[in-house]
């Protein structure tokens, strides 16, 4: 096995920040769905095609680990944080998966609501990943991971009250089925965008 003796340390930063560059790019994508609920197949796939390349990331990576003799972080984290990233990109395809698997012809105002939430927080959470290279921009890092807790727990509240709003309307089974899966979908990938910022907190923490 070949070992890397250069300074790879900053390439491992250069995937975290395509990684992250990639998730927004999906919660993007996703929030345009709600924009505009038109071309929902063609959005769909758009969002997958971007997964796509977020398995990648996570391959070049793993594959790059092991003939590295030295990391700027530890291997594990390194690990545990391109996953994470993939994590939150694989809930927005699972989401956009299903809109097309239920053939929804129009999006209800939570799930919009929540689709925002996840496109600030993509940005939040890209914001941090890119001020993981210099320790200066620590307090930078540490306020946008504190957005991103923020915009998480504003995601948990449109979540209850869609549910809420759900229950209410009890003539149709079926929709209840569906929505309650779609506005839980939309919330877990809040949920997935936090726990990146998570592992970005524990490794400044260990590495301060």
């Amino acid at each position: 096995m070949k070992l890397s003796l250069l300074p790879t340390e900053l390439k491992f930063f250069d995937y975290f920040e395509q990684a992250s560059a990639n998730l927004v790019e999906g919660a993007v994508a996703l929030q345009e769905i709600c924009d505009s609920f038109d071309n929902l197949e063609e959005r769909a796939a758009r969002i997958t095609e971007i997964e796509h390349r977020g398995d990648l990331i996570v391959h070049e990576v793993l594959n790059q680990l092991p003939r590295t003799l030295i990391t700027p972080i530890d291997a594990n984290d390194i690990h545990r944080l391109v996953c994470a990233l993939d994590d939150a990109l694989d809930a927005l395809d699972g989401v956009a998966q299903r809109l097309l698997i239920y053939r929804l012809t129009e999006l209800k105002k939570p799930a919009c609501e929540l689709a925002h939430l996840i496109a600030e927080s993509a940005r939040a959470l890209d914001a941090a990943v890119r001020g993981m290279r210099h320790k200066g921009t620590y307090e930078e890092v540490r306020a946008n991971i504190v957005q991103i807790n923020t915009l998480e727990n504003e995601g948990d509240r449109v979540l209850e009250s869609a549910l809420r709003g759900l229950v209410e309307v009890r003539d149709d089974l079926y929709q209840f089925i569906v929505w309650k899966e779609i506005y839980e979908r939309l919330e877990a990938a809040t949920d997935r965008i936090e726990d990146a910022g998570d592992v970005i907190q524990e490794v400044m923490v260990a590495n301060a």
